[in-house]
């Protein structure tokens, strides 16, 4: 069996403040350039963002507005950039150090040498939407303590619930499905991880189980894609606990003790309403505008 990783335990550690004033440049259409300042918001798009450094951009959609949450720097010297979608869609090209923020999640490379491609879109409150480029390489997004890979050509719309621990999720119809499908990492607070793994054209959602504490609900909608069926795994470690495949309109519910998977028919409960999440101006606006470190790599 492959090794196992973690998402992250603590989603960023706080970095020293470097102190710089301004850093990423934006580019507007009409040829006029703006360096900007922490917490300072573009004009909507098109435009162009470019980092400090020059090597990562944001390429800005008519109407997109991306607000700069500024320039901070580790005790290793390594500095790290981060921006906000506000609204709109922009195309991301981007290293480990260049973290793009929407209202459900936030999105990098897979570790510090890669690089990724990719589109983002915020569609309002609680919801982000990621497709990253053929020749990519894998997008982490990181909702809450819950990750889910991307891989090149594929494409997601993630939702945040109205708690923590509530995570939405719609697939591409146009995703390849195999060999690489969109995978979920929800962690336990057991230490027990649930797997998930995603085909095209799918939607469902992970959350705690309500009126159920010590439970986690797992649900693959009914209007998923009839031929697919999501892929659900608990996991200590590096051993499997239990395994199975669930199919449209079907839930499951998972110890968080044990790990045991009991797959049942079709539920009752549904993934809370967007317009019970959390607005954009709130909760994920703090986690947002906090600094960033290096995330947990792959061992």
């Amino acid at each position: 069996m492959k090794v196992r990783w973690s998402p992250f335990a603590v989603p960023f550690a706080v970095l020293a403040a470097a102190g710089f004033a301004q850093a990423a440049t934006v580019t507007y259409q009409d040829g006029s350039a703006k360096k900007l300042n922490k917490d300072e918001s573009t004009q909507p798009g098109p435009g162009k963002i470019t980092t400090d450094d020059g090597k990562d951009t944001l390429t800005l959609r008519t109407g997109a507005v991306v607000r700069y949450l500024g320039l901070e720097t580790d005790s290793k010297g390594a500095k790290s950039e981060s921006f906000f979608l506000v609204k709109g869609g922009v195309e991301a090209n981007t290293g480990y150090y260049t973290r793009l923020a929407t209202p459900a999640f936030w999105a990098f490379p897979e570790k510090e040498s890669a690089r990724a491609t990719y589109y983002a879109e915020s569609f309002g409150v609680g919801t982000g939407y990621a497709r990253s480029a053929k020749g990519s390489g894998m997008l982490r997004l990181l909702c809450d303590t819950t990750e889910v890979h991307v891989h090149a050509d594929q494409g997601v719309t993630v939702e945040r619930g109205a708690q923590v621990g509530d995570v939405g999720f719609t697939t591409d119809t146009n995703n390849e499905w195999k060999p690489n499908v969109v995978r979920v990492v929800y962690p336990l607070p057991t230490g027990i991880l649930v797997d998930l793994y995603v085909p095209k054209a799918t939607s469902g959602f992970v959350m705690p189980k309500p009126n159920a504490p010590g439970k986690t609900l797992v649900m693959n909608r009914v209007s998923s894609w009839k031929s697919g069926g999501i892929q659900v795994s608990t996991y200590r470690g590096d051993s499997m606990i239990r395994t199975g495949k669930l199919a449209p309109g079907v839930p499951a519910t998972i110890d968080n003790a044990t790990g045991g998977i009991e797959f049942g028919g079709v539920a009752a409960v549904e993934f809370a309403s967007l317009k019970a999440a959390v607005s954009l101006t709130s909760e994920f606006e703090s986690l947002a505008t906090s600094p960033l470190t290096r995330p947990k790599k792959k061992p």
